[in-house]
């Protein structure tokens, strides 16, 4: 099917010859009589996880051709007729693609033409409705090698209730099916012929579009692995099956294959890849054998297909500027489709990309490592380099082995490759073993696997496990190191997560077996000014951009939360706790004061101007002494401070202190 935008799209220099058409889904439910033939004949060899090479059979047929234009019931009387001239001239242009797709062993003959055929259906009709009423009318019924093509007085072609569409084409068969088409106009031809491609059994030219840029992605169970990652339909434009142009472009290599077309030799198949293995590629659009190459990935098994276009033949127009160059493409999560894996991901404005090949001095990377580098881009051909470096290959072998020695019983799932960094993972019936080339081989199982899921695995903050559980800590606990963090557990503190600066004070301070103990909670995010607080058994360490990771204990740590902590008046702690003051003291700064303690008093803030003059008097150390309360309300509008040897007293005239008579200096 296509579709017609509200607006045309810009000219693009070198591609003025591109229609303002994109192509929508062109899956329709077929009768259950025909359903089953909906692909034609399929030959399936290898993996269906998208490493197979799922063929249609090559298939011999000259497919009779019925051509019909009607007379809807809804047609004005003044309205213009289809130009069945310009119709025939469009079918026989379909003709000539196929047939040269197919080596010459497909072509079209229309040996039915009725003209001006009054119709029940409106032109306003779901599709099927239209094709279904003419059918009938004219007493066509499906068969080998025979298609319906009929043309309706309207400028598009409704679609399950969407209009714009410029044409819609009905699979029965390998090579039989209905095609809906609207008025005549100069994108007949390729709509025509992109018609015909669906009869034949191919779907549609795709492109990944990743919002995170990545070139290449895993797929399971029927979906990308990667949520940010979508096939955005029709996506290619340098492609048959892709968007509507005035164009005829060469069907892709992938589709090529699928589709069972041409004489067997075009595509060279590289197998699987150890050593690097340079190869050729010549203009897919022209005639020489082993033009275009294929390679199966390792570790993924998928085939990846490699194609020049160039500006030769049904490439003319289209292989041009950035999308001339080597391209490289792989099944689509439906195989009838395929998937273009361009130089960039992100996505394109419009209707049509201007840079999907790859150019010379350029390297695409499987989601598995592979690696295919562009060595150079000629006038009449491109050299490629394809290689997969042996340190990039899960050692299956090696992870059973790591899990049998685990006793991690028998596995439930077949080794999962491509994931971030070239991983891979096993999950066995009590844990799993997983691997990157820069972390190892490692098990995670428990409480602490549980944790790291939660975290996102590999893809997550922590990253891959660069050890296995450590065992044996105190009170029975365990713990494992991340490529970015790391996770302790204990019986009485579960499983608990420690990240970047707070971990490195944690780690400081002893980790479990320092005055901290285990992690109580993971980091505690969303705090004033993006900080981070995280609480242990027996303190808490914050931190936040402005102020770096910083320990609290203790009376201190008490007096701090039961003022707000960061959220109240004294901020962030700016210094851990400094010890060995005078009389075994303690304090600790912070944004805007400091909690000062003392074995003989215990913890009390120390704050504004009281401070500012405790300070000048030679805190701790001077007569004063320490701190034996907090600021109070002392009347006519003063607030006072006590401290060991007086006091300090504010108001609107200053801070002035009052010393006890019998004050003594206090002992250092």
């Amino acid at each position: 099917m296509v579709l017609l935008p509200s607006r045309r799209p810009p000219v693009r220099r070198g591609i003025a010859a591109l229609a303002l058409a994109a192509l929508m889904s062109a899956t329709v439910t077929l009768p259950a009589a025909t359903a089953a033939s909906a692909a034609g004949s399929v030959a399936a060899v290898g993996s269906a996880a998208g490493g197979s090479v799922t063929a249609l059979t090559p298939r011999t047929a000259n497919v009779k051709v019925t051509l019909v234009s009607v007379l809807t019931k809804d047609m004005a009387k003044n309205a213009p007729k289809v130009d069945l001239k310009a119709a025939a001239a469009a079918v026989s242009e379909a003709g000539t693609y196929w047939n040269r797709m197919s080596a010459g062993r497909l072509s079209l003959t229309i040996t039915r033409t009725i003209a001006n055929r009054k119709t029940a259906a409106s032109s306003s009709n779901n599709f099927p409705v239209i094709m279904d009423t003419v059918a009938k009318e004219i007493g066509w019924t499906a068969g080998s090698n025979t298609v319906l093509v009929i043309f309706i007085p309207r400028k598009d072609v409704i679609v399950y209730g969407a209009s714009g569409n410029l044409g819609a084409g009905w699979s029965a068969g390998p090579t039989s099916g209905r095609i809906l088409m609207p008025y005549t106009s100069g994108f007949t031809g390729p709509v025509m012929a992109h018609e015909f491609g669906h009869i034949f059994g191919l779907g549609h030219a795709n492109s990944l579009q990743c919002s995170n840029g990545r070139a290449d992605v895993p797929r399971g169970n029927g979906v990308f692995k990667d949520p940010k990652c979508v096939s955005r339909s029709y996506g290619d434009s340098t492609d048959l099956m892709g968007v509507s142009q005035f164009a005829m472009p060469q069907i892709n290599a992938r589709l090529f294959e699928y589709g069972g077309f041409g004489r067997g030799n075009e595509i060279l198949d590289l197998g699987t890849p150890g050593t690097a293995k340079t190869v050729t590629l010549k203009p897919w659009a022209g005639t020489a054998a082993g033009r275009a190459a294929k390679f199966r990935d390792p570790v993924s098994k998928e085939v990846y297909y490699l194609q020049y276009r160039s500006s030769v033949g049904y490439d003319a127009a289209t292989a041009v500027d950035g999308n001339r160059g080597v391209q490289i493409l792989k099944a689509d999560l439906n195989e009838s489709e395929s998937l273009l894996l361009p130089p960039s991901t992100k996505a394109f404005p419009g209707w049509y990309a201007t840079n999907h090949a790859w150019q010379a001095g350029s390297t695409f990377t499987t989601h598995s490592g592979s690696r295919v580098r562009i060595d150079a881009v000629t006038t009449d051909s491109a050299t490629v380099t394809v290689s997969a470096p042996p340190e990039l290959i899960p050692p299956a072998d090696a992870i059973d082995a790591k899990a049998a020695a685990a006793k991690l019983g028998a596995p439930k799932a077949a080794l999962e490759t491509g994931l971030r960094d070239f991983g891979a993972k096993r999950t066995f019936e009590r844990g799993t073993v997983v691997w990157s080339p820069a972390s190892g081989i490692r098990v995670t199982g428990g409480a602490i696997r549980g944790s790291w899921v939660r975290y996102g695995s590999q893809d997550g903050t922590l990253g891959y496990p660069v050890t296995d559980e450590i065992r044996g800590l105190r009170n029975g606990g365990a713990a494992q190191t991340f490529q970015r963090g790391s996770i302790h557990w204990s019986p009485t503190t579960g499983a608990r997560v420690t990240l970047g600066a707070v971990r490195s004070l944690w780690a400081r301070l002893g980790y479990e077996n320092g005055a901290f103990g285990y992690p109580v909670t993971d980091e505690i995010r969303g705090l004033r000014n993006g900080g981070v607080r995280q609480d242990f058994e027996r303190g808490t360490i914050f931190w936040s951009p402005g102020t770096g990771a910083h320990a609290s204990n203790g009376a201190i740590r008490s007096l701090y939360l039961a003022r707000g902590a960061q959220a109240g008046y004294f901020g962030y702690p700016v210094s851990d706790e400094i010890r060995g003051l005078a009389g075994g003291g303690v304090q600790q700064l912070f944004e805007r004061g400091a909690i000062v303690y003392s074995p003989q008093a215990g913890a009390f803030a120390s704050i504004g101007a009281i401070r500012s003059a405790w300070l000048k008097a030679g805190a701790q150390n001077g007569r004063l002494g320490y701190p034996t309360s907090n600021e109070y309300a002392s009347g006519g509008g003063t607030v006072s401070q006590n401290f060991q040897g007086g006091r300090i007293v504010y108001s609107s005239a200053g801070a002035r202190i009052v010393y006890h008579q019998s004050a003594l200096q206090p002992a250092r």
